[in-house]
């Protein structure tokens, strides 16, 4: 390990090592970490010893020599057995700190993919893109292990190009998919997001459904203290809600349970199939074919 990270513990320096990397490469996972004490100062005392190492004047001489240094004192410094391996990405992992293209993708179950062949988007690998690289993050504390990634496709014409939105669980060097969404780039209206938390904030409103929990009515719920999901109640008699041509309500729940110092939190949000569908029949002609 380099001397500018020597005081530290070998968890914390490699850590800096790859936030130093995603700075350098300008990488916008960065800014959806929690900041770190000093860390200017720390990243700025990296890449100064390692360039003086290499011998150039400054990073931007040869960036690529850096990164490539940095790349190698992570590879010395990990090169571990394996159990302590999976431990420091474990470890990463449920900080939401890991690095999106080590994950395994899976699914919650085949109807995910299944739908989206329905919706003339059959290729799985979209998803897997849009969790290994995302265009916005949002990771949920390590209560939840949860996390949201958006990918924009651009397509040949504008009114082609879409955001997938993907909602899943991260555990170690697993992605469990548990929610999937298309937004084509009309329904988006122009709107820009900082971070895929917002995008989701932006579904929910236009799809989600009204919950009740604990005399509080809501689209989505973040930090509601709740045990499980039955203390969250759908509002399935309101008249917004859209019913199949069966007469019926169908409506999809995602739930995520923490727990801080005995107490029990949950993230909470319902979606109106109905009202989507309605909404990708209109446009999924617009699809092009892959």
């Amino acid at each position: 390990m380099i001397q500018a990270l020597k005081a530290y513990d070998k968890s914390f320096a490699e850590g800096m090592l790859a936030r130093t990397s995603f700075y350098l490469n300008d990488d916008p996972l960065l800014q959806t970490f929690k900041p770190v004490d000093n860390e200017e100062s720390i990243r700025n005392n990296i890449i100064s010893e390692i360039c003086q190492n290499l011998n150039i004047p400054s990073y931007s001489t040869n960036k690529q020599a850096v990164l490539d240094y940095i790349d190698n004192e992570l590879e010395v410094s990990t090169r571990l057995d394996e159990n302590k391996e999976k431990e420091i990405f474990s470890r990463l992992s449920a900080r939401g700190e890991l690095p999106t293209d080590l994950y395994t993708v899976k699914w919650q179950n085949d109807a995910i993919v299944n739908n989206f062949k329905n919706l003339r988007i059959k290729d799985e690998n979209l998803i897997i893109n849009t969790v290994k690289t995302p265009d916005l993050t949002y990771n949920f504390g390590v209560n939840y292990g949860a996390s949201v990634f958006a990918k924009f496709f651009n397509e040949k014409f504008e009114y082609h190009s879409f955001f997938l939105l993907v909602v899943g669980k991260r555990e170690g060097l697993v992605f469990t998919v548990d929610q999937v969404w298309w937004l084509n780039n009309e329904i988006l209206a122009g709107n820009t997001f900082s971070d895929a938390l917002e995008l989701l904030k932006y579904f929910v409103e236009k799809f989600g459904v009204d919950v009740e929990c604990h005399g509080k009515t809501s689209k989505l719920f973040i930090d509601m203290e709740a045990q499980n999901q039955n203390e969250f109640k759908i509002r399935m008699n309101d008249s917004t809600v859209k019913k199949s041509k069966k007469g019926e309500y169908n409506v999809v729940t995602c739930h995520f349970a923490g727990k801080e110092d005995s107490n029990n939190y949950s993230i909470f949000f319902a979606i109106d199939i109905g009202k989507y569908k309605e909404y990708i029949e209109k446009y999924s002609k617009y699809r092009l074919k892959r």
